[in-house]
């Protein structure tokens, strides 16, 4: 199994940008109020996190913005700023995001030599109808040739996508999911639709001309979406917007499908179908249960505040129900035996 990495997150949100798409506030999401990094303050934040891990590789990640599209000048002195890391062997590798029609050819060498290793698009969507109702400025075609470009080159390639987003629906969303499995990119990111206040999405918003998606739909598509990339063995390293305190301040999310744990509703909903019509076969025979699992996937098979579990109790009317660490079980796999 492929080690996860240390994440030395570096935020640029809005950097490079040519317009704003309708949902967007990268300020807001990623909680920088100070965008612009001198290679100083860059250096200084990378060795801040020196000492917290000595298991795992280490990677910085240029998050926001779209990197290749800023000046030669402002990418050279971000990559230059992680280069001494990078030689004394203090971080392995690089990672950028950018959109999908900021991909040359003729860049590619520059970023590998300054050690990126991985790029990430912002995909959205693959429904030119999604993309064009969303002002992203760019079309399904565009995906296409970055990650052909990527591959070719020797890259590693991410795509994040968002459900929920103006014009899409579970059929275009699912039909993204078929068709980004197609391109077989590394690492997946499923960053359902928010709609923030002060943008164009708000105002649409406000207006009755878009409605978000309810949590649970969220949940259902996201759910459908991981199961498909799990069978094309493609992780989705990320799920829901990482909860900040510029996000959770009141005022600033003003619909749509946010949970600080939305990641872990999807998984526990996974276990749930998993584990359901086992658990209800074993209560024949006993209402009190024990389900055996690795320690790691405990919290989900739980459930978000033991959601699962409750739901489990009440509906098969268990006397009880708990959850054992079980090493012998591998991921992905459990266990439910008699009290």
């Amino acid at each position: 199994m492929k080690q996860k990495p240390l994440i030395i997150p570096v935020f640029v949100p809005h950097e490079g940008c040519r317009h704003r798409c309708v949902y967007c506030d990268q300020v807001t999401i990623s909680g920088v109020s100070q965008p612009f990094w001198s290679a100083t303050a860059v250096r200084r934040h990378i060795g801040s996190y020196f000492g917290r891990s000595s298991r795992h590789p280490v990677e910085v990640a240029f998050y926001g913005g779209s990197f290749t599209l800023l000046p030669r000048s402002r990418q050279l002195l971000l990559l230059e700023a992680v280069q001494d890391c990078l030689k004394r062997g203090q971080i392995n590798s690089v990672r950028i995001s950018t959109r999908p029609d900021a991909i040359e050819a003729d860049h590619l060498g520059f970023l590998r030599a300054m050690g990126v290793k991985t790029i990430e698009i912002g995909v959205q969507s693959l429904s030119d109808r999604v993309l064009s109702a969303s002002a992203r400025g760019h079309t399904s075609k565009h995906v296409y040739e970055a990650m052909l470009c990527l591959q070719q080159h020797g890259f590693e390639g991410g795509l994040q996508l968002m459900p929920g987003l103006p014009s899409d629906s579970r059929d275009t969303f699912l039909r993204t999911v078929d068709q980004s499995i197609a391109l077989r990119p590394n690492c997946v990111r499923l960053y359902p639709t928010i709609v923030l206040a002060g943008t164009q999405l708000d105002r649409l918003y406000r207006r009755g001309r878009y409605e978000p998606l309810a949590l649970a739909e969220a949940v259902e598509w996201c759910k459908e979406a991981k199961q498909r990339f799990a069978a094309a063995a493609i992780p989705v390293i990320r799920m829901g917007l990482q909860a900040t305190a510029s996000l959770e301040q009141p005022g600033h999310i003003v619909a749509g499908p946010y949970h600080p744990a939305f990641g872990q509703l999807v998984s526990s909903a996974i276990w749930r179908d998993r584990m359901t019509p086992l658990l209800k076969e074993t209560s024949r025979r006993s209402r009190r249960l024990v389900i055996h699992a690795q320690s790691q996937e405990l919290a989900d098979i739980r459930g978000h505040r033991n959601g699962n579990l409750i739901d489990w109790v009440r509906e098969l009317q268990l006397a009880s129900l708990k959850t054992v660490q079980c090493p012998q079980t591998g991921p992905g796999q459990f266990r439910i035996t008699i009290e």
